[in-house]
């Protein structure tokens, strides 16, 4: 079912403002000098680009998250171990 107006907005402007706390989190946490914590960033841009996605299908990612791409898949995986330093289903 397609999202109505009110909803695709209020979903569109809640996904600029991730956009905007990721770019933040980015510029904060470069001059930390510590790989593991600014990993995270790989984990918002992950989450954020699957909201985006579900957006784009007309689908409100707040009721129901969408299917994660062997891509994400790959890169949530490096990102978990570059901040736990071992694989998801180690810890």
């Amino acid at each position: 079912m397609a999202l109505d107006k009110g909803r695709a907005v209020e979903l569109e402007h809640m996904v600029r403002k991730m956009g905007a706390i990721i770019s933040v989190f980015e510029v904060r946490s470069d001059p930390v000098g510590n790989a593991r914590f600014s990993a995270f960033r790989d984990l918002m841009d992950v989450f954020h680009a699957m909201c985006e996605r579900q957006l784009k299908e007309q689908k409100d990612f707040i009721d129901e998250m969408g299917e994660i791409t062997e891509e994400e898949t790959a890169r949530l995986k490096a990102a978990f171990e570059k901040i736990y330093g071992k694989p998801p289903g180690a810890v």
